[in-house]
């Protein structure tokens, strides 16, 4: 039984499709392996078990096991060699559920070396679930130090707070009549979910924030959002959604979809996960399926691809999952989350990084797998991260 668990764990992982526990679970399992033999034959049956349901490069395969060595054994100090057949310079890093891959632009093989882990001397904690809610007449809330329970009346809507995180709109009969609006907003380092009266469910990013009619009237549906937002929209034929992000506008009849719209981010990314959503933009439409991101980029209008959706979500699961990213792009999600300062010294954009690393944990548990590679260092004094080469 215990050998069938590891097993669909491994292939969970390798897929990439493994939660932040079973991450943890996995490992927890593959330490009590009586030696590195035994750890080796249960990578391989995983291996051969899943040939014939996902599609999993040898390489991938390789740098699980190197994975795998590094986290059970990793007291040791450790040299990864890829194996002959490997395509580019690898290296994978899992330890205390922690999974990250380091890859080289150039595809070149080479050995990578890792040292041991070593502790940095300050630590920032993860953000959490905060926010600020604006009424209609100008008022505020501080949502995070607010009551569970009625905290609003909007015209014939009630706000609640039903938990730490969720913000609910209940619409009477008497909702009809002049329409109000409401701002939610996250700081840095600040997440939150809301439903809608007409049970859209919105989740925050943080640095994001979302204005919306506590009742929706007339013939459409339209909210208004700056930075991150994943949503499930109710379905109503009788009345599209609209989100309405600078100048694009997205369509919707009830569909499940992630917008990402900093302003320090190249992009404006809207990535669809069910139903179909059509994006609006200075004339130019573009109607998504299931899988497929629309990203708009300045005036050269969008950019339609096929995508892993759970890299765009992965926020909304608790977790930074990155696929051959930059490292700014990296640290600008750190500094949403964290609510830090970042500054660069010098560092060559020669990297990109995969991986998998939980949102609860400090801002070290990232920073030190990322150092782990050999190509990063970072410094943290307060709330201010350097990184360097």
């Amino acid at each position: 039984m215990r050998e069938t668990r590891v097993r669909y764990l491994l292939q969970q992982f390798a897929a990439g499709k493994a939660s932040a526990q079973e991450v943890e679970e996995m490992l927890a399992l593959l330490q009590q392996a009586k030696g590195e033999e035994e750890l080796k034959k249960l990578v391989l049956k995983a291996k051969d078990e899943a040939e014939q349901h996902l599609t999993i490069t040898e390489e991938e395969w390789g740098g699980m096991w190197n994975a795998i060595a590094l986290a059970t054994f990793r007291k040791r100090r450790v040299m990864l060699f890829m194996p002959g057949w490997a395509k580019a310079a690898a290296v994978l890093v899992v330890a205390a559920g922690i999974g990250l891959f380091m890859r080289a632009k150039k595809n070149v093989p080479q050995p990578v070396v890792v040292a041991k882990q070593q502790p940095l001397p300050h630590d920032v904690p993860p953000g959490g679930n905060k926010a600020l809610l604006t009424l209609a007449d100008g008022s505020t809330i501080i949502l995070d130090s607010a009551n569970n329970g009625a905290l609003a009346q909007q015209g014939g809507t009630k706000v609640l707070k039903i938990n730490a995180g969720q913000l609910s709109y209940k619409t009477g009969t008497a909702a009809l009549g002049q329409v109000l609006f409401n701002t939610i907003a996250t700081p840095r380092g600040g997440q939150y979910e809301v439903t809608l009266a007409d049970g859209t469910e919105v989740w925050l990013n943080a640095a994001s924030t979302l204005r919306f009619p506590t009742a929706f009237a007339g013939n459409t549906r339209e909210v208004e959002l700056t930075g991150e937002a994943y949503f499930e929209v109710a379905k109503n034929p009788a009345k599209p959604f609209h989100v309405k992000v600078n100048q694009m506008d997205v369509q919707v009849l009830g569909t499940h979809f992630n917008i990402m719209a900093y302003g320090n981010e190249p992009a404006v990314k809207t990535t669809l996960l069910e139903g179909k959503v059509t994006v609006t933009n200075n004339g130019q439409t573009q109607q998504l399926v299931p899988g497929q991101q629309a990203a708009l980029n300045g005036t050269n209008g969008f950019t339609v691809r096929d995508v892993n959706t759970d890299l765009a979500v992965a926020w909304k699961n608790g977790l930074f999952r990155f696929k051959e990213t930059n490292i700014r792009e990296i640290m600008r999600q750190v500094e949403r989350w964290y609510d830090v300062e970042v500054d660069f010294k010098a560092l060559a954009d020669d990297q990109d990084y995969t991986g998998i690393v939980p949102r609860t944990q400090n801002v070290s548990a990232l920073l030190q797998m990322l150092q782990l590679t050999g190509t990063v260092h970072f410094t943290v004094e307060g709330r201010k991260i350097t990184v360097q080469p």
